[in-house]
């Protein structure tokens, strides 16, 4: 074998072992940190020095651009006078609604003025998008061509639904308290003390977010199915649009490689499996980067004012979707920089178009953010190190620099996938969210493309990753927090599948193969073993732990499964938990709307009067465990009922204790 595929040979067998060694080092010996970070930090450049020693196989699609479609829109509104006319109607309608949101006091219900805002988006559309004549599409040719991709797509997605969709009720088991409480936000809507999708709620969460969660609760009733169904559909149509968008910057088998490993990542699987708006943060990211590279290559219309029009709409969502503006921001400047006046002069009609879309999909919030600024940036106000002054508070208790401790802070969050596990409850692994090899080849993966900068296709999912873990992660309190990261899914799996591609395409051309297809049952066993480990780890050996939600979230499931269906409306819950927890816990009231409770705030040293239990329904004491003295002295008040304890999932303890007196009885 000639020295120089052999060296390429050394190089990737080298940037393995270093790699391997590495994630030894971070998981079995995590005090020498340093000398793990130093073994990657290696392999990186092993790995980086042999990926640019072959020739680029990494192919993406793009189209040549047809010149000149400002000077397209403009014939077009003189051949077609109703597009200056859907322009007015959009400014007029966006005007209108923009008032009416202004008016003092409140009107009975802004529901409609949903009408408003998508007339104005499409009109918008209709107006800046003129039509591109194309060839008419040969529909059996194109399947001829494409049904092999369309069947292996297929399969990737029916099992992201299906492992997304399946027992979604029942896995995880526990009903966490922040899903009840959106839950409830949508139960407000549905009984119409909600009236107003252009303004925040529960948490400062924008309002529109529970307006898609009500639907699915309408038809299907108050159920953990209804609930968590809409953001499971959202992480299946994920994996489609990251398909997508990998094969136009990357090409085809590196869009199957993602979308295969994203539909089977178990991090991703849980918060779509979840009743909580944060999955659609992935979402958005994705979708906005597909329409900005197809505007880019196509200089579409169509394509720069849908990026704009989901930039909007991520507004209106999780706190973390409004990384959306951050990044088309961020790629918009550089492709300015990296093209200069060229790009300006190409494309700069575009970037007004975009802007524009945005602007009127975003208008409403925009306006609810100038003139309640506390109440839109409430939660990062909380949650953000600067804004809510816990990095100058930690600086006083670590006696350190600001510096020390935000590199601590990029730490954690950076390693979240290889080292340290989720410090939150909602998702709460014990593990981080890497396996081990998984963990190394996204290393590896992420280091290669970082220092591949000038590669301009792996550009956006350098930024998307570097950007939202710093954002989302290093400047926020309690790194790793699984919720506010889980934007990353895409962009690390990403890295995983590149790491993979270049390591075949690297001994493939050591070997001196030029043949791509021989590397598909390579990449084929390597993405199905590590799919495999992902899922194997999530439904068999996580899903038993229970850690989601917290062990309070456990019982407030039981418990409000308990007042749904073996207690109803005629009865009131007394409970004795605080303050550990109270009966307001957001999963208690979703599941069991109906059912009244009240919480006993002071312990019982003496029997309670009688009052404490008005007859008119009957009376469910619960008690929790460390509580159960007071039973006592509740049924010398009220004898006769029989005790029920509730198990535990998990053991032990039981999980509470219901002593039920019916109505009847509480007049004897």
């Amino acid at each position: 074998m000639p020295r120089p595929r052999l060296g390429l040979l050394l190089l990737v067998l080298g940037a393995l072992g270093l790699a391997a060694l590495g994630q030894v080092y971070f998981l079995k010996r995590p005090a020498f940190f340093w000398d793990g970070l130093v073994f990657y930090l290696l392999a990186v450049l092993a790995f980086t020095l042999a990926g640019v020693r072959v020739d680029p196989l990494l192919t993406h699609s793009t189209r040549e651009a047809d010149a000149g479609f400002w000077g397209e829109m403009v014939a077009a509104a003189k051949r077609e006078p109703w597009r200056v006319v859907a322009l007015l109607l959009a400014a007029t309608l966006t005007a209108s609604l923009l008032r009416l949101l202004r008016i003092e006091p409140q009107l009975p219900n802004y529901n409609q003025a949903v009408l408003f805002w998508l007339g104005a988006t499409g009109f918008y559309i209709l107006a800046v998008a003129p039509p591109r004549r194309r060839p008419r599409l040969d529909l059996g040719l194109w399947w001829e061509i494409n049904r092999r991709i369309v069947l292996v797509v297929a399969v990737v997605l029916l099992a992201a639904l299906g492992l997304r969709v399946w027992q979604l009720g029942s896995i995880p088991p526990t009903l966490g308290g922040d899903e009840g409480s959106q839950g409830l936000e949508a139960l407000k809507i549905l009984a119409g003390a909600i009236r107003n999708p252009f303004a925040t709620g529960w948490l400062s969460v924008p309002t529109m977010s529970f307006y898609f969660n009500a639907p699915t609760i309408k038809l299907l009733g108050n159920t953990i199915f209804a609930l968590r169904l809409p953001w499971a559909l959202v992480g299946t149509v994920t994996v489609l649009v990251v398909f997508w968008l990998v094969t136009r910057l990357k090409g085809l088998t590196l869009g199957l490689m993602t979308a295969a490993l994203l539909a089977t990542y178990h991090y991703h699987i849980h918060f779509s499996r979840l009743g909580s708006n944060q999955v659609a943060d992935p979402f958005f990211v994705a979708l906005a980067l597909l329409f900005l590279y197809r505007a880019r290559d196509r200089r579409s219309p169509l394509d720069w004012a849908l990026c704009g029009v989901v930039i909007g709409l991520a507004q209106y969502f999780y706190a973390g979707a409004r990384f959306t503006v951050v990044i088309i921001a961020v790629l918009t400047l550089s492709f300015l920089v990296r093209d200069g006046a060229r790009f300006w002069h190409e494309q700069r009609q575009g970037v007004l178009i975009m802007l524009g879309a945005a602007v009127v999909t975003a208008a409403p919030m925009i306006q609810f953010a100038i003139r309640f600024p506390n109440d839109y940036n409430a939660r990062l106000n909380q949650v953000g190190i600067i804004q809510s002054g816990w990095l100058e508070h930690e600086q006083v208790v670590r006696n350190q620099g600001a510096l020390p401790i935000l590199l601590d802070q990029t730490r954690r969050a950076a390693l979240a996938f290889n080292l340290y596990p989720d410090r939150t409850v909602w998702y709460g692994s014990p593990k981080p969210l890497f396996d081990f090899a998984a963990g190394a080849l996204f290393l590896l993966g992420l280091g290669y493309a970082t220092l591949r900068l000038d590669d301009r296709r792996l550009f956006p999912m350098v930024i998307w990753w570097w950007g939202a873990m710093f954002l989302g992660g290093a400047l926020t309190e309690s790194p790793p927090s699984s919720q506010r990261l889980i934007t990353l899914a895409p962009p690390a799996v990403f890295f995983v599948a590149l790491a993979l591609l270049r390591i075949g395409q690297i001994a493939q051309r050591a070997w001196g193969e030029r043949d791509l297809d021989r590397l598909t049952p390579y990449l084929a066993a390597a993405i199905l073993a590590l799919s495999l480990s992902s899922v194997k780890w999530y439904f068999v050996d996580y899903t038993p732990l229970r850690v989601y939600g917290s062990y309070n979230g456990v019982v407030a499931t039981a418990l409000g499964e308990y007042a749904r269906d073996v207690l109803g409306p005629d009865w009131r819950i007394y409970f004795f938990g605080p303050p550990r927890m109270y009966v307001g816990f957001g999963s208690i009231p979703y599941l069991a709307p109906n059912v009244e409770g009240v919480d006993i705030h002071q312990p019982l040293t003496v029997p309670p009067d009688r009052g404490l239990a008005p007859a008119d329904k009957g009376a469910a004491f619960v008690f929790l465990p460390e509580r159960r003295e007071e039973l006592a002295l509740v049924r010398q008040t009220f004898p006769g009922s029989a005790v029920e304890e509730i198990p535990s999932p998990l053991g032990g303890t039981p999980l509470f204790i219901v002593y039920r007196v019916p109505r009847g009885q509480l007049t004897r």
